[in-house]
């Protein structure tokens, strides 16, 4: 009997443990809005958060990465690295947006290990656009070729 007891409260243990590892798993399932009034929302998703490539709203917005709503500081457009050997427009936003975003002044480092080669053999180019704030000016800066070999971009607001 003694048997039986250890057996099913180890039983109880092992569930327990299973229980939380599927938890875990599906940590990357729930996504978190957060609104300006301080209360929040859970939401569960059908596929891992990080198969997400942009977010839309019923309205024709678009979320993280296009609509952020800042009232004040950088408002990153688009990066674009190697435009002038034909790589696509805005091949570079994410990542400066995540370094950039809402600051003030922001040196960026352009370094192709980090946002990668669009135009293997080809002296590349690095254009960031941005807004101050939501209602802001565009604003541009070009670095030159090669700009991925550790060359920055200065973005501020306001521009000077």
């Amino acid at each position: 009997m003694s048997y039986l007891r250890g057996f099913v409260g180890g039983g109880l243990v092992v569930a327990a443990f299973f229980l939380i590892l599927a938890d875990m798993a599906c940590a990357e399932r729930i996504m978190i809005l957060r609104y300006n009034d301080g209360s929040s929302q859970t939401v569960r998703l059908e596929r891992p958060s990080e198969t997400i490539r942009q977010i839309e709203f019923s309205d024709g917005k678009k979320g993280p990465g296009h609509d952020r709503g800042w009232r004040s500081g950088i408002r990153v457009i688009s990066g674009s690295y190697g435009q002038n050997c034909g790589a696509r427009y805005e091949n570079a936003t994410d990542h400066l947006a995540a370094v950039c975003d809402g600051k003030n002044v922001c040196e960026y480092v352009i370094d192709s290990n980090v946002i990668g080669d669009p135009a293997p053999g080809c002296l590349k180019n690095y254009i960031a656009e941005w807004q101050c704030g939501e209602d802001g000016p565009r604003v541009s800066v070009t670095v030159s070729p090669e700009a991925g070999s550790g060359k920055r971009a200065l973005l501020r607001c306001p521009p000077r």
